[in-house]
């Protein structure tokens, strides 16, 4: 598994579930207790007052929903939700040193949020540390679309250098 899972969905959920802190946080709770992972505390919960003006206002303002962040004895689980929205959205992101199983993690949120239709990205075989630099990345999407799999592997479009001479670590450090 290398350094870990990274399990992101976006995805549309019932309105009055996004939009109650009281749900969210239980989400949270019940999903890390399915996973069998360790808390470090209860989840720090956001109830952010929707303000319809800012709906679709460039750049960005968030117009309101939940946030909720728990922290694990091995990363986190987050969550935010825009229940305001034509198509009420979430933004999941479950990190783990820990293997779990992602389709666990997109059925409960299609159970406890309400969850229609949703793509869930393993961004696991990205987790590289600096020495990995050559090795393969993938890109693997689980959706209501498509059947529940494991992510094709893809090489690498951009090669790193051949050689340390050939990096511009100034462009990395400029302010």
């Amino acid at each position: 598994m290398g350094h870990g899972r990274h399990i992101k969905i976006v995805g549309y959920g019932a309105t009055s579930l996004l939009g109650s802190v009281d749900v969210v946080r239980d989400f949270l709770i019940s999903l890390v207790h399915k996973l069998g992972m360790r808390p470090l505390g209860l989840p720090q919960m956001h109830d952010v007052a929707i303000d319809l003006s800012k709906m679709n206002v460039e750049p960005f303002e968030d117009e309101g929903g939940v946030t909720g962040t728990v922290v694990l004895s091995t990363s986190h689980c987050s969550i935010h939700t825009w229940p305001a929205r034509e198509k009420p959205l979430f933004v999941l992101d479950v990190y783990s040193c820990r293997d779990f199983n992602a389709v666990e993690v997109a059925d409960h949120a299609s159970e406890r949020l309400g969850a229609f239709a949703y793509h869930a990205t393993d961004l696991s075989l990205s987790l590289r540390a600096p020495d990995d630099v050559g090795a393969p990345i993938a890109w693997g999407i689980i959706s209501t679309e498509e059947p529940l799999g494991r992510p094709p592997t893809k090489t690498n479009p951009f090669p790193p250098p051949s050689t340390e001479d050939e990096l511009d670590l100034d462009e990395f450090t400029k302010d």
